[in-house]
């Protein structure tokens, strides 16, 4: 057992290397579907999005109102590619440029959404 004068130095040998550790970022994120009774406009949503400080999104649907009020937003957003997509899009690369273009490219670029898509299998693509 530590004698009482020897239990401060070793705790101020743990504040001192505590602190010299690097700092991981950390980021709440939200998970946003469109099934609901009660749908709430997209604005509202960015918007208690923002209020509350949230910096990512995963949209479960690809939902063009929503990805148009998450414009210029600054917040991070992940797509679901639906799981009966996934071999499909897999498989060619002709079905996945189609899915991308059709769902995904209208909305990125200078001012637009910052999107990642994202498979229901956690495999990641960025934009």
């Amino acid at each position: 057992m530590l004698q009482p004068r020897t239990r401060v130095p070793i705790f101020s040998l743990f504040l001192v290397l505590s602190s010299s550790f690097p700092v991981a970022e950390s980021a709440i994120g939200v998970n946003w579907g469109t099934v609901s009774f009660h749908r709430l406009k997209p604005s509202t949503v960015v918007d208690l999005l923002q209020q509350n400080k949230i910096q990512k999104v995963k949209l479960f649907d690809i939902d063009p109102g929503g990805l148009r009020a998450l414009k210029g937003s600054g917040i991070e957003v992940m797509v679901g590619i639906p799981n009966e997509m996934l071999t499909v899009l897999g498989c060619s690369s002709v079905a996945s440029d189609l899915w991308v273009r059709q769902n995904v490219s209208s909305f990125v670029g200078k001012g637009g959404v910052a999107i990642r898509v994202k498979s229901e299998g956690q495999k990641q693509v960025r934009t």
